[in-house]
């Protein structure tokens, strides 16, 4: 690559766990629609033992409550709780962006303004 800014963005291109580094470099894992910190709430939920206390720890961290809990209760991972999202959609040609063409979005959010696009 031409430079370390060029390899960059070839890897933000190529490789979505680049650009879920780089976005959580930018914005923390923070969900840039309700503003939970996402992030945050899955080292909480993940430092928990399996139990009612995770359940709870994700109602009292904002984190809206949606579809089958098992798998984010009994075996967090990160991307349970946030997701690296096209600003632009792919489906109207946003998909070979750089890092400033994503948005870290919870679960939650991401899931409605997926469900938004199949409506429009």
């Amino acid at each position: 690559f031409c430079s370390f800014k060029c390899g960059e963005e070839y890897a933000v291109a190529a490789n979505s766990s680049a650009v879920r580094r780089q976005l959580y470099d930018l914005e923390k894992g923070i969900c840039q629609i309700c503003q939970v910190d996402a992030h945050g709430l899955f080292k909480r939920i993940k430092a928990l033992p399996k139990g009612p206390e995770r359940l709870e720890a994700l109602t009292r961290g904002g984190f809206k409550l949606r579809g089958n809990l098992t798998a984010m209760l009994s075996r967090p991972v990160e991307g349970d709780f946030w997701q690296a999202d096209h600003i632009k959609p792919v489906a109207e040609g946003g998909g070979l962006v750089q890092i400033d063409g994503f948005r870290t979005l919870c679960t939650p959010c991401h899931a409605t303004e997926t469900a938004g696009l199949l409506t429009r």
